[in-house]
């Protein structure tokens, strides 16, 4: 990701809806699957937006490959950021971890079956793995270019994913459900129209803004509900989580 585009991020991800959404959804999912105090690692934790609520409640560290990331983080006071990837863990070597966030960024590597499975060694016995990625080829847009990703999944191929990096999927569903029908509705008219550029990182004007983040982040509600949570037939996204076996 381009020194611009992480300017951006920084400058949006305080106020957009998906981003405080998809936090807090993160952040409700890990409270079942984690006790207060785990030590968890954030792999490709960027500016540090979803960092800095897991450190309130574990011992939370963070890697990122690009210095300015590294950078931004430390902006926020966030100390236990240093540079890495899913291939070099050398900045956290020796620690093991009960949980490991992957929020976005399998989408971005060549490698996905590769990072998880070197991930899983760096788990706790009984450590989880906890990843969002987005879903659905139809649903790719000029966003995902800007974003340099390499592919959209499905729940099955997410879940053969996990298998073969050796994790036992404890679970697997779409979200952002509720926002599907009008994403691809968008999306797919905005690629026939021919539209360009980013615009999934513009703040929408408020009321709306606020609107799309309540109707967003109550879906946290149903994914959380009983000892393994609900799940969704569809979505924009996709939530696995996958625990290196004990």
């Amino acid at each position: 990701m381009d020194a611009a585009l992480f300017a951006t991020f920084t400058r949006v991800e305080q106020k957009h809806w998906w981003f405080r959404a998809r936090r807090e959804i993160v952040l409700a999912v890990a409270g079942q699957l984690l006790p207060q105090g785990a030590r968890v690692l954030d792999v490709g934790c960027g500016t540090g937006f979803v960092l800095e609520r897991l450190r309130e409640r574990y011992e939370a560290f963070g890697v990122d490959v690009s210095p300015l990331a590294v950078e931004l983080c430390r902006a926020r006071r966030l100390d236990r950021v240093a540079l890495g990837s899913t291939e070099d863990l050398s900045a956290v070597d020796g620690c093991r971890f009960g949980g490991i966030f992957l929020l976005d960024v399998l989408e971005h590597l060549d490698d996905d079956l590769g990072a998880l499975a070197r991930l899983r060694q760096a788990l706790t016995p009984g450590g989880v793995v906890v990843i969002t990625v987005p879903a659905f080829r139809f649903l790719w847009s000029p966003h995902d270019d800007a974003n340099e990703h390499r592919r959209r999944y499905t729940l099955d191929q997410l879940r053969t994913l996990l298998t073969r990096a050796g994790f036992e999927v404890e679970r697997a569903t779409y979200f952002n459900t509720s926002l599907f029908p009008l994403a691809a509705v968008v999306r797919v008219v905005g690629r026939l129209l021919g539209a360009r550029g980013a615009g999934g990182l513009r703040i929408p004007p408020e009321p709306i803004n606020g609107a799309l983040r309540r109707i967003f982040a109550s879906e946290r509600r149903w994914l959380t509900h009983g000892p393994h949570g609900g799940s969704f037939p569809f979505g924009v996204s996709l939530l696995a989580v996958g625990r290196r076996a004990a």
